[in-house]
Parts: C-alpha cells; structure tokens; sequence
C-alpha cells in the first residue's frame, strides 16, 4: 500500500473519533520501528486538513540518569523498568486531556541532554486539538486506556535492529557496537514489552512496516 494513502487513511480513522475531549493517539512499536516518522507523517497529513496538533513524545518524561542507569547503561530490564517517568507522563499529560480532565498539560518534563527536570508553565489544550505521542513501552497495561487511539508499528526485529544501528552508529562509536545495544538492552526490552502487554492485540490498528515505501495494515 502506496505510504500516503495509509497515512490518509488512518487520518481519516482519526477523524471520525467524535470526543468531547482531545484526541490522544498512542504510536508504538519496538525500538527502531519507525514509529517517530509515522508519527511526523500523521501530524503532517492532519494539518494540512487544518487540524490543531500537538506532537510530542514519551521520550519527553525520562527519569533522570540516576534512576535511568540504576541497573546498567547496557540492562534491558533497566530499560524496561527505569527509562520513563510514567507518573509524570500521565499526570501531567494524558489525564489531564481525557475525561473529566482540566485540559492544563506540559509536553516535557525532562531534559535529556542536561539531565535536569524541567519547569513549564502548563498550556491549556482546545477540546478538538488532537495529540499525537510516539514511544516504545506507551501501550503498557497501566497506560493503553489513556489513549483514544492506538497504532502499533509492527516491524521485523533484524530489519529494526539494522536500522536502528544505523541510526545510533555515531552515538555509540561503531555499528557493531549500536548493533550490540540493540540485540542487548533495546530490542530485549521491546520482548519483554510485547510478551507481558500484548500492545497489539489492544492497539486500534496494527501497520506492517517492514517495507517503509509500502506499509500495510494487518
């Protein structure tokens, strides 16, 4: 399926929500699954139908490296377990844009690169503003019911691993060596995420992305 019409498509789904509150689409998948560029992509396609958008990321609610690094640098469990501040991401985020919610939210509570919390004066959303969110562990058990859509990116873990090696080639000083954190800490941790929570069978939509010009629904 030709990408543009898969990602109009799921606009469309989208669109169809009829909710008295933003919509709050989840966007997982393994790491290196291609799910941040869905995400820009779905963000584009809705904002050229001149729908209000906000994009951003679990990505933006790390713990601290403290907690982060606690059971290792190169630990899938600690990936697993310590990488998002989930507290903060629900408090702050998702509830407050869903039912009964005030609509105040912040779409960061971290700064990565400084390791140092981050303190925003919260924006208040519209009720038809739609959030789109990426991130590898968002359709966790405690998590999945505070989105109002879910799209799972479902993608071969070789075909991830490579691509994310690629990617992280320069961050960790070798492809070898990205290939290694990946097959080790990265993709250990999304088994572990999908044996335990099951993310597909409770997203909306699942996409085949193994092929990136020709994604497909399963």
């Amino acid at each position: 399926m030709l990408r543009n019409d898969l990602i109009s498509e799921i606009a469309n789904r989208i669109l169809n929500l009829k909710l008295p509150h933003p919509i709050r689409v989840g966007v997982s998948g393994i790491t290196a699954s291609g799910k941040t560029t869905l995400a820009n992509e779905l963000m584009e396609e809705l904002q050229v139908r001149n729908m209000d958008v906000v994009r951003t990321s679990i990505d933006n609610f790390h713990n601290p490296r403290a907690v982060r690094y606690r059971q290792g640098k190169e630990s899938a469990i600690g990936y697993y377990e310590d990488a998002h501040d989930y507290n903060s991401f629900k408090q702050k985020l998702l509830i407050p844009l869903g039912p009964g919610g005030n609509l105040h939210y912040v779409t960061i509570s971290l700064d990565l690169d400084k390791d140092e919390f981050v303190s925003t004066e919260s924006k208040v959303a519209k009720k038809d503003t739609i959030f789109i969110i990426d991130g590898t562990f968002l359709f966790k058990k405690d998590l999945s019911n505070l989105f109002d859509y879910k799209i799972f990116v479902n993608t071969d873990f070789e075909i991830a691993r490579k691509r994310g090696a690629r990617r992280e080639e320069g961050n960790f000083g070798s492809y070898d060596k990205a290939e290694e954190m990946f097959i080790n800490r990265y993709h250990s941790a999304s088994r572990m995420y999908l044996e335990e929570h099951l993310p597909k069978q409770t997203a909306d939509v699942v996409i085949n992305n193994d092929d990136i010009e020709n994604p497909y629904f399963v």
